[in-house]
């Protein structure tokens, strides 16, 4: 899944699915396929805005522990750029349910400016984190990133905490998140260490086997604008379809 410790829906396991991989744990496949398609308000993204309204969808396909895929922004007003990410990554399962998670970004803008006037700016972003181990509802995470061609490094922690609703088989999932962005200054991007923080709730809801709909609402915010938009907290909202094959 795209940004794994901003976007509240790559944290919050439902009851519904966690009900459904006990049933069918032993027959599981190694391998996964998963899409999704969601509405966005905003695109906001380790607290900065980054677009208005805008069309999200996303593909992934995994192998026992091995995962990779390809996310895109496409944002609904003109004279906003759109984004196209891909990622690979590798879980460690460790005990009681914990995880080391490593793996690569490859952030790709193709109407975006580069600092020699052409368009197509891309940065390459590697990524280590600890996830999992939940605990009386709570489910805990940490990863630190440093992008390779900007020379910026950030550290994210996030907390997620499902209410499960077993009479209807979803679950209302509140996450809270923290991250520090320190800036070295290369590549031109000479912005001093800022913070940013959120919040969300989101609930899933099964539609079948392989379909879930999910509803979020997310608040996010940071002490220092970086993207032109001059909004320093914003209030937005998502809906997703996501399909497994």
């Amino acid at each position: 899944m795209k940004k794994i410790a901003i976007i509240l829906a790559a944290f919050a396991v439902s009851y519904s699915a966690r009900a459904a991989d006990d049933t069918v744990a032993a027959s599981k496949p190694a391998y996964t396929v998963s899409t999704d398609f969601t509405y966005a308000s905003e695109y906001v993204f380790r607290g900065q805005k980054n677009s208005n309204a805008a069309f999200q969808a996303s593909a992934e396909v995994g192998y026992k522990e091995i995962y990779g895929g390809v996310w895109t922004n496409q944002p609904l007003r003109s004279g906003e750029n759109n984004e196209v990410d891909l990622y690979i990554g590798y879980g460690f399962p460790l005990q009681n349910d914990w995880k080391i998670d490593t793996g690569l970004y490859s952030y790709n803008y193709p109407e975006t400016a580069t600092l020699g006037g052409n368009t197509g700016l891309s940065t390459y972003e590697s990524f280590l984190g600890l996830t999992g181990g939940q605990f009386r509802g709570f489910t805990p995470s940490v990863y630190t990133y440093y992008d390779w061609k900007l020379d910026v490094y950030t550290l994210v922690g996030s907390v997620v905490y499902c209410f499960p609703i077993k009479q209807i088989g979803t679950s209302i999932n509140v996450a809270m998140t923290y991250g520090y962005t320190s800036n070295t200054g290369s590549y031109g991007s000479n912005h001093p260490a800022s913070n940013y923080w959120g919040a969300g709730v989101s609930i899933p809801y099964q539609l079948a086997p392989n379909a879930k709909l999910t509803g979020g609402l997310q608040y996010a915010g940071n002490d220092e604008d970086l993207t032109g938009y001059g909004e320093s907290y914003k209030l937005y909202y998502t809906i997703g379809l996501t399909l497994g094959f």
